[in-house]
């Protein structure tokens, strides 16, 4: 018998060297490391070679050394490369790198290829005791002495199955050796009859849901699941794990692929409902509504409450999404985290994201989405990824979408297992998603599902998928369908009659047809199957109606005393206690009240009112420009401190969160917008470094925050705020590009010819979002409140001036922040020393810190005829409002001015508008000049000059243009 350690090192070493180093052993125990010294002295103490021997020959001790190594060896070959042995692919396709299978070459992994001789086969070899031995291997438990041809077999029969995992790049060996167990058990595992009975059900519904489909709707796309059927067989015991472990809510987002099964089967929404979808039917409600053109069938979200047989219930929820691939996946996890900070305990709510093979290897939010999981303000404590594995992306195949082995490589970056299963396994299916559920709820972290399968047709329906893989879809015509297959399996094996199976297919058959009767009949009106709407907006009337914003003064003391005064014991940066100890002197004082100083009001009020707040964004607890401190660091501790909280009741300091994000746009701000549709009392806010740090998440933009209402009635109330201006810093650093936002504007141009009234009623309420630029710290802080005092929610898009933030003169009065005050959309102009209204020869349209530019520039030229009026919301544009104030300015002719270039800033949206207003008071006779003209910077490529000089310059020449 061989006695092994379990110290030794997982490789191979020569006879030479290991005799060499026992020699210098004998002669000297410390000429050689420390681990091959307590090596040689448990050999010497434990008796190797002959039982009972004492005696070493060096040489055949060596060999003896070298057969464990070899053992060890083998191990660590099947725990890192095991995973390549496994029979994953159903369609067996040929193992080259067009399918992506070659990367390092299949490693060999034969008893020969060990190295070992037939005669060591047999030799039983001790591994220590159990705990040792359990280290090893967990089948390693069963017995003290094993063989290496027990070993190899039971490796081999771990390895080779339907499945395979990686998982030896993790860092936790708890985790790794749990991986391990639920290998060893999924090798000896059997499922009963019972379970192959429900699981041969699932997927004849699978089946015959999509050969219906098929059948009816043979012109329509549907990207059915075909070929990769068993992923809703997977998800529905992904459920009922879910229910065991006491989920109550799972949030899902996925592509096209296999949408409507998923939707059908495991949401079970009404057959009617998905077959009106195909033929166009959609209810009066949504026909009359505002603005809601819907969306494509494949693109619809659903929220259903499901109740299992002990009473629980899960409410579960599928996002709706656009056909940008993976870009829904940071919106799961934001609404995910929102649900978990309101129910209060992380592993009550999961998201699970289903990718597509092409997109999860090739998409750029995949790794931004990734790495939220562990990060303090964005976790989940685990998101459970299912690849959809076509083993191919549209036309493409692994040789031109990936440079990888598999398309899950990029999960490896965060430390979490990856288990690839054959697709044609229903039972092996539902086991891995069970095994999905159990890890994430144990260790609180991702886990990667990768199910490889096929894709019967083309991407899409109509395609012809033999055009450009001809090869591979003559191996995939001649394949089963897995309900086939296992529908055999099962009658073969006497799991289910005959009887039993043609009844059940029977009953299936007659539910589709009934329902695709049903939706004939004239009197079927289809119901907008949504997700469900907020429970309960909360509406405040403290310190006035619900539009109005302002504050008690007493509040607002009360408000700086508890957040401006800092603890003693806090040693605070002396440029920072300077900055508290200014918001203080100017909130006593009533006057110098800065944007820093409003932000906070705004926050701490809205907090008192029992709101939450959130906000997210790069560096934005300092805040880019060293204007918010809203997260103080101790000096000389590691601790921060939170001066809002102080203004928060006791228990509640959890409704003030500030957090750094990583340097991403496209994932955090996903994440956000998620965040933002879970709960309508929580302020979100998404900060951009700059505002051009925007560019990075367009897609976000278009397809979610200004369009996801419009197209899925899905609301959300989430800020961006984006600091904008042109100071001279360059172009990357100076345009938020506020031109692409009001270019999504649904606000209609001609909607002032139609106006009735002085007032359009719920103007708001009737746009896609709003479109800000608030020039002085009191209508910031009044259109920051003005976001949770209503009884909707709509998008804030906040266009910051950085220059403004320090300017002296852009500063406001503590009466400004009262009882009865509110947001202005546009400010007029109200300094004394210009001339009445009807005396008033040219009025400036301005938005932003050009104002003060243009103020400055008309006191220097002493121009009393020049009025300056100020749109404060660009979009949707105030008509009514402006309509009273211009036609105050009879004699007057209007000029816009911006800071931006003609292409670029407000100009191209507001100028029709204005132009319309300016036409109808004309035609009135209430104005006697109709034509808008525009003073600016000419049109550019580039949004800014990277001159400081050439900036002064232009700016200089736009004003003096201004006042000629």
């Amino acid at each position: 018998m061989i006695r092994a350690s379990n110290k030794l090192i997982r490789y191979p070493f020569s006879a030479t060297y290991v005799s060499g180093l026992f020699e210098h052993w004998q002669k000297n125990p410390q000429s050689v490391p420390e681990g091959w010294r307590q090596y040689f002295s448990e050999q010497i103490n434990g008796g190797v070679g002959v039982q009972g021997t004492t005696s070493l020959n060096p040489l055949d001790h060596a060999k003896q050394i070298q057969l464990l190594y070899r053992t060890y060896y083998m191990f660590r070959m099947f725990f890192v490369c095991g995973h390549q042995l496994a029979d994953l692919d159903p369609l067996n396709l040929p193992h080259t790198k067009e399918y992506g299978r070659v990367k390092g070459q299949r490693p060999e992994m034969t008893l020969d290829s060990f190295g070992f001789k037939k005669e060591e086969l047999d030799i039983p070899i001790y591994f220590g005791n159990k705990d040792q031995r359990s280290f090893i291997y967990p089948f390693m438990e069963a017995k003290d002495e094993w063989t290496i041809r027990e070993i190899y077999d039971r490796l081999s029969q771990i390895y080779t199955k339907k499945y395979g995992v990686e998982y030896i790049h993790m860092v936790s060996t708890e985790q790794k050796h749990w991986i391990e167990q639920e290998m060893d058990r999924i090798a000896q595992w059997k499922p009963s009859k019972e379970t192959q009975t429900a699981t041969w059900q699932r997927l004849a519904r699978v089946d015959l849901f999509n050969e219906f489909l098929k059948n009816r709707f043979t012109t329509s796309k549907r990207f059915g699941i075909e070929g990769t059927d068993t992923l809703i067989v997977g998800l529905e015991a992904l459920v009922d794990q879910c229910a065991q472990n006491k989920v109550e809510h799972i949030i899902v987002g996925m592509a096209h692929r296999g949408r409507l099964s998923t939707l059908a089967n495991v949401f079970k929404k009404p057959l009617e409902i998905i077959f009106a979808e195909f033929q166009n039917k959609y209810s009066k409600e949504i026909e009359e509504s505002w603005g809601n053109i819907g969306d494509v069938k494949y693109h619809l979200g659903v929220t259903r409450d499901q109740q299992f047989p002990d009473g629980h219930h899960i409410r579960m929820t599928m996002l709706p999404n656009p056909s940008h691939l993976e870009a829904v996946n940071p919106v799961v996890q934001g609404k995910t985290r929102a649900l978990q900070d309101i129910c209060g305990n992380k592993q009550h709510c999961l998201g699970i994201i289903i990718h597509g093979d092409a997109a999860m290897a090739g998409q750029g939010v995949v790794y931004e989405s990734l790495q939220l999981e562990n990060l303090n303000g964005y976790s989940n404590e685990g998101v459970i990824h299912v690849v959809v594995n076509n083993q191919i992306g549209f036309t493409t195949t692994p040789i031109d979408s990936r440079s990888g082995l598999y398309c899950t490589d990029v999960a490896k970056a965060i430390d979490v297992p990856i288990i690839h299963v054959n697709a044609d396994d229903p039972d092996l299916v539902e086991e891995i998603f069970k095994i999905a559920v159990r890890f994430r709820q144990q260790f609180k972290k991702d886990i990667v599902i990768d199910l490889i399968g096929y894709r019967r047709y083309g991407h899409n329906e109509q395609d012809q998928p033999a055009f450009t893989q001809p090869q591979m879809y003559e191996i995939i015509n001649k394949q089963k369908p897995v309900f086939q297959i296992y529908d055999q399996q099962l009658r073969k094996n006497g799991v289910i009659t005959d009887d039993f199976a043609n009844n059940e297919i029977k009953k299936l058959n007659n539910s589709l047809e009934t329902a695709y009767k049903n939706i004939q009949k004239e009197t079927f009106d289809k119901v907008h199957w949504v997700p469900k709407p907020w429970e309960k907006i909360q509406q405040v009337t403290k310190w006035g109606k619900v539009k109005d914003t302002g504050v008690a003064l007493k509040d607002l003391l009360e408000l700086n005393e508890k957040v401006n005064n800092l603890p003693a014991e806090l040693t605070v940066h002396p440029q920072v206690k300077r900055i508290y100890e200014q918001r203080k002197q100017s909130i006593e004082q009533g006057k110098g009240i800065d944007f820093g100083t409003a932000e906070a009001l705004a926050f701490g009020t809205l907090l008192h009112e029992g709101f939450s707040i959130r906000l997210s964004g790069q560096d934005c607890e300092r805040g880019t420009f060293s204007q918010r401190h809203a997260v103080i660091n101790d000096q000389k501790k590691d601790i921060k401190y939170y001066p809002l909280r102080n203004y928060i009741p006791a228990g509640g300091n959890n409704r003030f969160e500030v957090y750094n994000s990583p340097l991403s746009e496209y994932g955090v701000l996903g994440f956000e917008y998620g965040y933002s549709q879970s709960n309508p009392n929580v302020l979100t806010i998404w900060e951009g470094q700059f505002g051009d740090f925007a560019n990075g998440a367009q897609i976000m933009i278009d397809n979610f925050i200004t369009s996801g209402e419009s197209k899925w009635n899905v609301p959300s109330g989430l800020v961006m705020m984006l600091p904008h201006g042109l100071d001279g810093q360059g172009p990357e650093h100076s345009s938020g590009r506020m031109e692409r936002f009001l270019q999504l504007m649904d606000d209609d141009p001609n909607i002032v010819f139609q106006m009735k009234e002085q007032r359009i009623k719920r103007q708001i309420l009737d746009s896609n979002f709003q479109v800000c630029v608030c020039s002085n710290p009191s209508n910031y802080f009044h259109s920051l409140r003005r976001q949770l005092r209503r009884d909707f929610r709509k998008p804030l898009i906040l266009f910051n001036s950085k220059r403004l933030l320090k300017f002296s003169k852009a500063t406001s009065e503590i009466s400004h922040f009262l009882e009865g005050t509110r947001f202005h959309r546009l400010i007029p102009d109200s300094h004394e020393e210009i001339k009445a209204p009807k005396e008033i020869q040219k009025v400036v349209i301005c938005y932003g810190q050009v104002y003060y530019d243009i103020l400055q520039k008309r006191q220097d030229t002493k121009r009393n005829d020049v009025a300056i009026l100020r749109v404060e919301q660009l979009a949707p544009f105030p008509y009514d409002h402006f309509r009273v104030i211009a036609q105050q300015y009879e004699n007057a002719e209007f000029v816009f001015c911006q800071e931006e270039h003609q292409n670029s800033g407000g100009w191209q949206y507001l100028e029709p508008r204005i132009q319309n207003v300016l036409s109808l008071l004309h035609q009135q006779g209430k104005i006697k000049h109709q034509y808008l003209t525009f003073c600016g910077r000419r049109p550019s490529a580039s949004t800014a000059s990277g001159s400081p000089t050439v900036h002064k310059q232009e700016l200089e020449k736009l004003l003096s243009i201004l006042f000629q």
